[in-house]
């Protein structure tokens, strides 16, 4: 798969971006904001979009799923407030952070299953 990370802190975003590529995946960049996300997205279209809940332009990450999901571009929450997370959301999965290998690959698994309303990994 072609992933896009949107983060906002650059050293998570290379651990993501490193365990993406582990498993095998395609990242495309990383981009801090929704702004540059949805740019981005309009280039080159990826498969699925990793989403922080807070971005640099001051919009939230549930803005940018919902845009996101609109626009046919699955995503993924990957965020320290994940417990924050409205549900239902149009998100595939959200995965706490700190995560690991083992659960970013079960939230890939739910975007290869397909659409979803929501999905939530258990921590442990």
């Amino acid at each position: 798969m072609n992933i896009l990370i949107c983060e906002d802190d650059p050293v998570i975003a290379m651990d993501l971006a490193w365990t993406l590529e582990e498993l095998g995946h395609v990242v495309m960049g990383t981009v801090a904001s929704a702004v540059q996300c949805l740019t981005r997205c309009t280039i080159t279209r990826p498969d699925l979009v990793t989403v922080d809940l807070t971005l640099t332009d001051g919009r939230t990450g549930l803005g940018l799923v919902d845009t996101l999901a609109q626009l046919g571009i699955p995503s993924i929450i990957v965020s320290g407030e994940a417990r924050l997370v409205p549900q239902p959301t149009r998100a595939r999965a959200v995965v706490e952070k700190p995560f690991n290998e083992r659960l970013v690959a079960w939230a890939l698994a739910t975007v290869d299953a397909g659409p979803k309303d929501t999905t939530s990994a258990d921590q442990g």
